[in-house]
């Protein structure tokens, strides 16, 4: 089964536009988001309307807990806490209860563990080796399991711990996993990369094969911008989006 795997949409219609495209490309057998549809960008009802539709399971971001009313946003900078209630007032009560109904954490067959930030905690954000590191040690043991998803970085990365327990950042070309291996895949952010490379990124995972694979697309970053700004939202998110162009 070939999985896609988005994360950190974020609002971005023409990011997801983008992709959506490429989905339709590649025909993957089933597509899953690792959370914060909402937040940053003009379309969040866009976003989760589609997550809501083309989607067969998703995790809740802390984006996403602000814009349904799960969460206050107390630990967020003003400007995404801004964004983040923007958002609340722009979704539909149906997109609302969507958000509301995700879990911190979902299971897919073959015992993947979805995250939106980390596994020991949804808000935590695995950004270096040490904290893969951590992360591995805190869950170590038999009832681990070999891959987890995870976002909320907007980088993409993969993190492996071999058989002899030493734990590295594998490379993102060709990854192909070892059976028995345990790894940490970020697919990066559809909506806002934060890797100085400004095309939208998600991630294709064989479970057969055990092959990763990284897709960047693309898409019209102007026309986003623009929505940002019409709609009165923090600058910041619409001069974010042109990092690394």
């Amino acid at each position: 089964m070939k999985i896609a795997v988005l994360s950190d949409i974020h609002g971005n219609g023409e990011a997801l536009d983008a992709v959506a495209r490429e989905l339709e490309r590649t025909g993957p057998d089933r597509v899953v988001h690792l959370g914060d549809l909402a937040g940053y960008n003009a379309e969040p009802e866009k976003c989760v309307r589609w997550a809501m539709e083309r989607t067969s399971g998703g995790v809740l971001g802390n984006h996403d807990a602000v814009a349904c009313g799960k969460a206050g946003g107390e630990s967020f900078n003003t400007p995404a806490l801004i964004a983040a209630r923007w958002s609340a007032a722009h979704l539909s009560d149906g997109s609302r209860e969507y958000l509301g109904a995700l879990h911190d954490r979902l299971v897919l067959d073959g015992g993947i563990l979805m995250v939106h930030g980390a596994p020991s905690d949804p808000d935590r954000y695995l950004f270096t080796l040490d904290d893969a590191v951590d992360e591995l040690d805190r869950l170590s043991g038999d009832v681990f399991p070999t891959i987890v998803l995870f976002g909320h970085t907007h980088v993409p990365a993969a993190v492996i711990r071999r058989h002899d327990g030493s734990t590295e950042v594998a490379s993102q070309g060709g990854l192909r996993l070892r059976e028995g291996e345990r790894v940490l895949l970020n697919p990066g952010s559809v909506g806002q990369p934060r890797d100085r490379d400004p095309r939208a990124s998600f991630l294709l995972f064989d479970t057969v094969s055990l092959s990763v694979a990284w897709i960047r697309v693309p898409y019209d970053v102007p026309s986003c911008r623009r929505k940002i700004l019409a709609a009165g939202l923090p600058r910041l998110f619409a001069d974010r989006l042109t990092e690394g162009m």
